[in-house]
């Protein structure tokens, strides 16, 4: 009785190949695999980076949105300060004991983050140590553009004059 064979059988002294890999095909393989983890480790890098450049615009955006909400609620202009370090706003006078004490909110820059800003009519942006920005009691105030910037890579979002809300935003990231 013949029984059918699916496979031939190897002639004598022939070495068989029992199902496997080459050494080339693992190689190939694990080539790919380690492209596609190193796109997927410079993309979440990526990501990383713009929250770090997320976290003080939305603080900034914060901050302003707080400024005009007082300056209409309370109907006087608010004051933004600009310093080395980020950004204040004088919200009041308290008199103790010792004297009159200021209640300031302030919105600090990360470590290694710089801000600019360029003011409406400018094409250049400039260092924000030093400069003011006025919310007017009607809400209004100048259609600033603030730049946050870390390295190459850099934020910017510019003010609506009549809401105060951001009204652009650009991003890059590197």
């Amino acid at each position: 009785m013949h029984f059918l064979r699916l496979r031939p059988e190897p002639p004598p002294g022939a070495v068989s190949r029992a199902g496997g890999f080459t050494l080339l095909e693992l190689v190939v393989v694990l080539v790919i695999i380690s492209f596609v983890v190193g796109l997927g480790v410079m993309s979440f890098d990526g990501v990383v980076q713009e929250g770090e450049l997320r976290k003080p615009v939305l603080e900034f955006k914060d901050l302003t949105a707080e400024a005009v909400r007082r300056a209409t609620l309370y109907e006087r202009p608010q004051v933004l300060i600009f310093d080395s370090a980020g950004m204040v706003m004088p919200l009041r006078m308290r008199r103790e004991s010792a004297g009159a004490v200021m209640r300031v909110k302030r919105f600090t820059l990360p470590p290694g983050m710089s801000l600019m800003l360029r003011r409406f009519g400018s094409d250049k942006f400039a260092p924000a140590e030093g400069q003011r920005l006025i919310v007017s009691p009607s809400g209004l105030c100048e259609p600033l553009t603030a730049r946050f910037q870390r390295g190459q890579s850099w934020f910017e979002v510019t003010l609506d004059p009549l809401t105060g809300a951001a009204k652009e935003e650009r991003m890059v990231v590197q």
